[in-house]
């Protein structure tokens, strides 16, 4: 999807997320897309959905949290299933970003299959 999509679908999925955030999201996306990494189409599909999945499972309250964290650390969409389940259990996010640098925030077999599909 577009940065445009992304912005707009974003914000209808999560009504609460921060200006900040979203700008910190998108320059992240865009920078990964500038040095080859992901381009910024996948890494906005990917995010999309695993948001998405954090809403329907974690609550709206723990995905825009993810996202609004964005203020300060961009998680990667591969870690924020990951990061959401270690928010429920909880950490703070503080203590998860450092996690997330050090060790990852892989998320489960099961989870994985789901935002494949």
């Amino acid at each position: 999807m577009t940065r445009e999509d992304f912005e707009r679908r974003l914000r209808n999925l999560l009504p609460d997320v921060s200006d900040q955030a979203m700008k910190n999201w998108l320059e992240y996306a865009g920078a990964l897309d500038r040095d080859g990494t992901e381009t910024e189409s996948e890494i906005f599909d990917r995010s999309y959905v695993e948001l998405a999945l954090i809403k329907r499972h974690q609550g709206a309250e723990t995905a825009a949290a993810l996202f609004n964290y964005g203020e300060k650390f961009v998680f990667n969409y591969f870690e924020l299933r990951g990061a959401a389940r270690l928010l429920t259990e909880g950490w703070p996010l503080e203590r998860i970003s450092g996690y997330a640098v050090e060790n990852g925030c892989d998320p489960t077999p099961e989870e994985f299959e789901e935002s494949k599909a």
